[in-house]
């Protein structure tokens, strides 16, 4: 009964944490140079300045909110949730949601965990699969330009004067995703909302509000924080001893 259920609400917290992942690598791509297309600014331009913009912050801190359409179940609508989200360099991440429950995404590029307020339970992910796909390690790293992976063509219809909406194409199959969407703010140079597509249909879209820059941020975010009488499971859906937990925070800790 634990590892199934613990399966169950790993699918949950895969699609969350997936989301969560695709909306930061977006918003920190090393972008380079595309090429060129509408009236106002080339493509290259408008990737050259938000990835200036982002390469200049250190730390950040926004508000989000995020809608999720499963193509299995689209008559039922779209999940809604929002929270909290906070970056710092190098590869530190926490997406706190708010709604429709209360939890809590933390991941770097070695360890990821979800914990769940409501049920008062950490349930840990493969780090190295979430992370080391293609494209997963490409924006994350911040270390191949944008079309090296995508095809990047700016959305004539969607596009504004004040936004450019840019449609990226994967030149090389990832289940993650068959094609994303990005806004940018032409005069902020900020990256507005996300909305990225599986190979199943699924859809996530994810809007950033109040995105403000910071110079560090208290790396006890970060850190793996085990409340009183929690349950902690493993990726397989194993119940960490007390001893495997005090090692596996102190990993964390060291980043190691």
């Amino acid at each position: 009964m634990v590892n199934n259920t613990n399966r169950a609400v790993g699918k949950k917290s895969f699609r969350l944490s997936s989301s969560c992942l695709l909306g930061i690598l977006f918003l920190l791509c090393s972008a380079g140079q595309a090429p060129a297309a509408g009236p106002a600014q080339s493509i290259g331009e408008i990737l050259s300045k938000t990835e200036a913009n982002y390469r200049s912050i250190h730390a950040f801190t926004a508000v989000f909110s995020q809608k999720t359409v499963s193509a299995a179940a689209s008559t039922l609508g779209a999940e809604k949730a929002t929270g909290r989200l906070y970056y710092a360099k190098p590869r530190l991440m926490r997406w706190e949601y708010d709604i429709p429950e209360k939890q809590a995404f933390v991941a770097n590029n070695k360890f990821a965990w979800l914990y769940s307020s409501d049920e008062n339970r950490i349930t840990l992910f493969d780090a190295q699969k979430l992370f080391t796909s293609p494209l997963a390690s490409t924006f994350f790293d911040g270390a191949l330009r944008l079309r090296d992976n995508f095809n990047v063509t700016l959305d004539p219809v969607l596009s504004t004067p004040e936004t450019a909406v840019l449609q990226l194409t994967p030149l090389r199959q990832d289940p993650g995703i068959k094609f994303a969407y990005l806004w940018i703010n032409l005069r902020t140079s900020l990256i507005s909302r996300v909305q990225t597509q599986d190979l199943l249909g699924n859809t996530n879209e994810i809007t950033i509000s109040s995105f403000t820059p910071r110079p560090s941020l208290d790396p006890g975010l970060f850190r793996l924080q085990v409340p009183a009488m929690a349950k902690v499971f493993d990726s397989n859906g194993l119940m960490l001893t007390p001893a495997r937990i005090e090692r596996l925070q102190s990993k964390i800790s060291r980043g190691k």
